[in-house]
């Protein structure tokens, strides 16, 4: 499936429209950013009695390793359907494809857009911590979840890319060890500034719950630092943790060692994403604080 000026193939959009109901046409159809396991648009459609629905159509590249995408995503969704946090709506699923020739969610669309250069960085990473803390607050039952796993296997040798091998074999030793913390809650699994959505200057919704899971909620915030530390720097990286510790007091201190499972464990050292030299200093600021 190609896209082409902002729209999809028309059997998707046709899907799309004939979800929500008789006489619905599309009206207008945008590309989203992100969409790293497929595409994904924003579309605006009317009913057969003139009503406006403002979904998203998320589409997912087939996946050996998550062969039912479109309805884990929407199971997590459903789970949190009544819950505080403000997430999308299910419209409906094409789990195996067979409709949109990829498989598809079709859900309601949140208000907002993600900020990820805000003005103001403390009060930005100040709602970042309290979306993070609000979802490992959330009241989910473990037995509906899946566990948290890796993305890879954990190394056992440094990449031939760097020129710090020492520090690299101190790292993978620190992380093949077991963490210090064995504390779990719902998590989001992909939690950052690019899923957090803001409008008028105010935290207006979470997206992207495809990996939502039961497990560390360091992991999450393991998560949004990498991306903070790639992003801003680490003075941003170090100012999400502690400002989660001001909604979470009683919860368990983060470890270096999470820093180790987002970059090891969930990332692939032989081929680093984004800045290599950036990457490879997130590492070593965890090993400087083992």
């Amino acid at each position: 499936m190609n896209l082409r000026s902002g729209t999809l193939a028309p059997r998707a959009l046709a899907w799309a429209a004939a979800s929500v109901g008789p006489g619905t046409r599309l009206i207008r159809s945008k590309p989203l950013l992100g969409g790293i396991t497929g595409p994904v648009l924003a579309l605006d459609l009317v009913d057969g009695e003139s009503r406006l629905h403002r979904l998203v159509l998320k589409l997912y590249n087939p996946d050996p390793g998550e062969p039912f995408s479109p309805k884990r995503e929407a199971h997590i969704l459903e789970l949190l359907r009544t819950s505080a946090l403000t997430v999308p709506r299910v419209v409906a699923i094409d789990n195996a494809g067979v409709e949109c020739e990829m498989p598809a969610l079709l859900m309601t669309r949140l208000p907002g857009k993600p900020r990820i250069w805000p003005r103001r960085i403390e009060p930005w990473i100040n709602d970042l911590a309290a979306s993070a803390a609000r979802i490992h607050a959330t009241p989910v039952s473990p037995d509906s979840l899946p566990e948290y796993r890796l993305y890879y296997a954990k190394p056992t040798a440094p990449p031939a890319w760097s020129k710090r091998p020492a520090m690299w074999k101190e790292a993978i030793d620190a992380y093949h060890e077991p963490p210090l913390e064995d504390t779990k809650t719902f998590i989001h699994r992909d939690f950052h500034a690019g899923n957090v959505l803001w409008r008028a200057g105010a935290l207006s919704g979470i997206v992207d719950w495809l990996h939502g899971c039961w497990g560390p909620p360091q992991q999450d915030l393991a998560h949004c630092r990498f991306n903070l530390w790639l992003n801003q720097g680490a003075a941003a990286a170090d100012a999400v943790v502690t400002a989660y510790r001001r909604f979470v007091p009683d919860g368990p201190r983060y470890h270096p060692y999470w820093d180790l499972d987002e970059a090891l464990g969930n990332n692939e050292p032989a081929n680093p994403w984004g800045d290599a030299h950036r990457y490879e200093s997130f590492i070593a600021a965890a090993v400087s604080r083992l």
